[in-house]
């Protein structure tokens, strides 16, 4: 095989694992209780999405994390005992919504394709993580406070993770603009057939190399 032949190869090769990866990431797969899923909204600023369900949608999909700060980074963990750190490498980033002034609890799940690394819940890491991690059609109440979890004394939320799936129980302040916001973070795990053109593309370099020597 020629150094041409073999460049041409190499990205034929890049360009099918990239759609295969894409295939394989990006899904919300279920849901149960208090909660449900929906496209991208043009909003989710306050006023825009109100009462329950809680609304789950899929944002930013493929994209490469560097430092996006978390509040639990361990897989399983929860908010009543937070381990907070970062994001990095390849994931897709969905969000969890609830705008709701009844002050009841609002409990539910959301399972995910593939597991979660990292999920941000606090004012301060969504307003990291707008910007990368957010959907492109959807305008978000970056630096508005009062986003997160546990904004008052008087609403605590727990959100827990195991696995591919977040369990929450969220209450919000009834009369207050009090909102509860959540990002998730899941890890892209390749599919089969990313990993079977991998190792064709392996055979195909040692043969290259054994007709040389």
């Amino acid at each position: 095989m020629t150094t041409r032949q073999t460049a041409s190869f190499a990205a034929l090769t890049l360009a099918a694992l990239a759609g295969m990866a894409t295939h394989a990431s990006a899904a919300i797969t279920g849901w149960t209780g208090n909660a449900t899923q929906i496209a991208p909204p043009p909003s989710a600023t306050f006023g825009s999405l109100t009462g329950a369900p809680a609304r789950a949608w899929d944002e930013q999909q493929g994209f490469i994390a560097v430092g996006l700060p978390v509040d639990l980074s361990i897989n399983p963990s929860s908010s009543l005992l937070p381990t907070a750190g970062v994001v990095n490498g390849l994931v897709d980033s969905h969000f969890i919504h609830l705008e709701d002034f009844s002050g009841a609890s609002v409990v539910g799940t959301v399972t995910f394709n593939n597991p979660i690394v990292g999920v941000a819940y606090s004012d301060l890491f969504l307003d990291a993580s707008d910007a990368a991690a957010g959907a492109g059609p959807t305008l978000y109440p970056t630096f508005t406070p009062f986003r997160g979890i546990n904004s008052f004394a008087g609403a605590q939320s727990i959100v827990s993770i195991s696995g591919n799936t977040i369990s929450f129980d969220l209450l919000t302040t009834p009369g207050i603009a009090d909102f509860e916001q959540i990002r998730v973070y899941t890890r892209i795990v390749p599919a089969p057939g990313s990993m079977a053109l991998l190792g064709a593309g392996g055979l195909l370099a040692v043969r290259r190399r054994r007709v040389r020597n």
